[in-house]
Order: structure tokens, then sequence, then C-alpha cells
């Protein structure tokens, strides 16, 4: 097999011209978590790599004009740390701090998680959950903007050209009636691949304890992380109170037999959704969907 030729550009306009020389075999290397584990395991190579990490512009995190903009290099532990994120964005903030050892937080990315398509990605289910887009650009220098659900494809699969490579992800500031969160199930407590996670977000009316604007994406059921409208709509306009925690709890259970009918791992899925629904806390007034249990 031949080696993989390696190219190494070190700003934008380099990349640009790396990007020309792409094809359907090449591959892109940010923090190569996932992509040098699958190249020793699965025993393939490309032809040619293209390591990003020198293009340290794509390295940021900014809120400008309401709108949060990362840097597709931006790592998990800059995400877990960024004080707008923990602000505006938190559940990206949590996702972040629970991907993996701090080794790996150290190197991965947000745009290596996004590109990498796999169905446990912990920042892209709240990603989702934010609305996010995606900014790429491609061999020809042309930008391009589409919403993340349109990147997504399928386990392992996104849309991405072999010439594009994502530049940045952008999505709406919270407010601050607004609390989200992130919470997920792994095979075990630490350094763990996600077995399902949800990421919540609502407005919340501290007065009248309603709750709405609600969006609630899962990850790591099905091929990808995906919002579920009937979700939503079963909380929307309800109280915080512990019918409304139990309806999202049974409503969670059926949005995973929606996603996955008759997968053998269906029944563990639906009664570990169950449990995280109920652990599901609120940002920074630790609000549960049940007040019972604040």
């Amino acid at each position: 097999m031949p080696h993989a030729e390696l190219l190494t550009p070190g700003g934008m306009q380099e990349l640009t011209a790396a990007l020309q020389r792409a094809t359907p075999s090449s591959r892109l290397l940010a923090g190569g978590t996932d992509l040098i584990r699958s190249m020793h395991q699965d025993h393939w190579e490309p032809d040619l790599l293209i390591d990003l990490t020198g293009v340290r512009e794509l390295d940021y995190v900014r809120l400008e004009d309401g709108m949060l903009r990362v840097g597709a290099l931006t790592t998990f532990a800059e995400l877990q740390a960024d004080p707008l994120l923990r602000r505006h964005a938190r559940c990206l903030a949590e996702a972040a701090a629970q991907v993996g050892s701090a080794q790996i937080r150290n190197v991965a990315t947000v745009g290596g998680n996004i590109a990498n398509a796999s169905p446990c990605a912990d920042t892209v289910t709240a990603l989702v959950a934010l609305g996010a887009d995606v900014r790429t650009v491609d061999g020809g220098g042309r930008s391009a903007t589409r919403p993340l659900a349109q990147i997504l494809v399928g386990s392992g699969r996104t849309s991405l050209a072999p010439d594009e490579a994502i530049t940045e992800v952008s999505f709406a500031a919270l407010g601050a009636d607004q609390r989200t969160t992130f919470a997920k199930i792994g095979s075990r407590s630490t350094v763990t691949v996600a077995r399902l996670s949800i990421a919540l977000i609502v407005k919340y009316d501290a007065g009248a304890c309603i709750v709405s604007g609600v969006r609630v994406a899962l990850g790591a059921v099905g091929e990808f992380a995906f919002r579920d409208a009937r979700l939503e709509e079963l909380l929307e306009g309800r109280p915080a109170n512990a019918e409304s925690a139990r309806l999202f709890a049974d409503g969670c259970m059926e949005a995973v037999r929606r996603a996955i009918p008759g997968r053998y791992s269906l029944p563990y899925k639906q009664h570990a959704m169950l449990g995280l629904a109920y652990d599901v806390r609120l940002d920074s007034e630790n609000i549960s969907l049940n007040t019972a249990a604040v």
C-alpha cells in the first residue's frame, strides 16, 4: 500500500490550494482522534492527508451581532472552558466537557466531530439543538453556509465534497430567559462513547413556571443526531412540574421507538432514555422539568 502524501497548510490560502488536490480518497486531519484510529483498525490509508492544525485562524469563539461563531479548529477543551459558550450555549460546553479524556479534549476539534459524522458525536447533538449552520470552503476558494442538518446524511457520511473543509459553526446566542443542558449515558462513567444523549433548550418563565420555545435533540439514536418535533410539541407551553417531567420521559421513550423500530438495542435504549430524561437538569438555576426535583 503506498504511503499517503501529507500537506500542512499554514493559512487559508494554502488550505485552498491543498483542497484543489483532494480526491474522494483524501482526508482532512484536525485532531485526528477518530481518523488515525480508523486507519489503524480498518487497515486503510488515504492518498492525501491535509493537516489543518496549522490554519490557526480557524481556532476561535466570537459573539457577533447576537451570533456565536466557533472556528472549526476549536478544541473540546476550549469549548468546555469558553465563557461565551458557558453563558450563551451551555449545552455545547457541557457536551464538550464529556468527550473522552482530557488528552482527547485537548486535541479533538468541533469541525472534526462534525465531519466524522458519528451517530454518538456529543457536540453534534448539542449543535443540532442550537440550530447550527456550518460554513465551508472548497478548492476553488468558494465559501458556503448551510444548516448542520444538511451536512449529516448518515453514520460516518456527510454531504461534504472531497475538496470541501469546514471552517466555522455558527448559531444564535441563547438569551437570559433560555435554559439549556446536555446529558448522556455511556458504557461507563468517564472516557466513554455515548450510547444515548439529549440536548434540551427551553425558554423559562420563572413567574408562571412555564417552558416554551422547546428544542430537543437526541443523539446515538439512529444514524445521526436529530431534533424531534413531536417531543418538542409535547412540552411546549407546559408548566415545569412532575406531570411534564413524566410526559417528557415517556415522550423520549417513544422518540427512540420511532427512530429505531425493530433494532435489537431498542428495549435497552428505551429504558435507558427514560432514566436519562428524568435526570435532565437545566443550567444556572438547576431547574428541572419536575420542580419537585430541584
